[in-house]
C-alpha cells in the first residue's frame, strides 16, 4: 500500500469515527433532561425555625394555615459558555432537619448555570429564614419572626401588623423602604439605604440586600 492510499484510509477511517463521536453526543444531549418540576410537603409539627435556601432565580413564599410546608420547585438549566445545558434528571428539593430546624434546598451544590424558581405554602412558625443568592423575592408571612438575606436582586415582603415588632431594611448598593409602620427613619448614604420602622407586635422583621431593593409593607388594620 503506498502512502496516499494509507492517507486516504486513515483519513477515512478519522471521518467515520468523529461522526460516531458526534452522534454519540447529540444523542446523549437530546435524553437529557434540562428543566424540571419537583414536589414536596413536610409536616412541620413542632418545629421552630424553617430555613429556605436558594440559588439563582426567583422565591414566591405564602402562608398557610395547619402544619403542612408545600414546596413546588421548577428547575432550569441556562446554557454555559459552550452553548449547552446541564442535566439536571438528578437534582431535587432535600429537606433536613436538625432539632426544631428544618432546611429546604437543593441537592446539588454546583448550582452553576441553573435557575431555581420556588413556590411554597409556609405554616407559621417561630423562625422563618430565606436566602437567595440572585434574583426576586416576593413574601406574604404570618406570625414569624422573619430574616431575608438577598445578594443581587428584589425583596418584596408583606407581613401583618399586628405581629410585627421592630422591622429593618437596607440595600447596599439600591433602596430600602417600609409602609405602614410607626415611628419609621429612612437613612441613605451615598449609594445605600436602611429604614427601620415598628409594628404593633413582637416579631422581628429584617431585610438585607447586598445590589437591589428591600421593601416591607405592614398589612391589616
Amino acid at each position: 500500500m503506498n502512502a496516499s492510499i494509507l492517507r486516504t484510509s486513515v483519513l477515512k477511517t478519522s471521518i467515520i469515527v468523529l461522526l460516531i463521536s458526534t452522534a454519540t453526543l447529540l444523542a446523549g444531549t437530546s435524553t437529557a433532561a434540562t428543566s424540571v418540576t419537583r414536589n414536596h410537603s413536610v409536616d412541620v409539627t413542632d418545629v421552630e425555625e424553617i430555613v429556605l435556601e436558594g440559588g439563582v432565580g426567583s422565591m414566591k413564599i405564602e402562608t398557610t394555615t395547619g402544619t403542612e410546608l408545600q414546596v413546588e420547585l421548577d428547575i432550569e438549566a441556562d446554557r454555559n459558555w459552550w452553548g449547552r445545558r446541564r442535566d439536571v434528571d438528578d437534582i431535587d428539593v432535600e429537606i433536613s432537619r436538625s432539632g426544631n430546624r428544618i432546611t429546604i434546598e437543593v441537592n446539588e451544590h454546583d448550582l452553576d448555570d441553573l435557575e431555581l424558581h420556588w413556590r411554597v405554602a409556609l405554616p407559621e412558625v417561630e423562625r422563618t429564614t430565606i436566602n437567595l443568592g440572585v434574583g426576586q423575592i416576593i413574601a406574604d408571612v404570618g406570625d414569624t419572626e422573619l430574616n431575608v438575606d438577598l445578594g443581587v436582586g428584589e425583596a418584596r415582603i408583606s407581613a401583618p401588623r399586628q405581629h410585627a415588632g421592630r422591622i429593618e431594611t437596607s440595600a447596599g448598593v439600591g433602596d430600602a423602604s417600609i409602609r405602614g409602620g410607626t415611628d419609621t427613619v429612612n437613612d441613605r448614604a451615598f449609594v445605600s439605604a436602611n429604614a427601620r420602622s415598628h409594628g404593633e407586635g413582637s416579631r422581628d422583621v429584617d431585610v438585607q440586600v447586598g445590589v437591589g431593593e428591600a421593601t416591607v409593607a405592614l398589612l391589616g388594620n
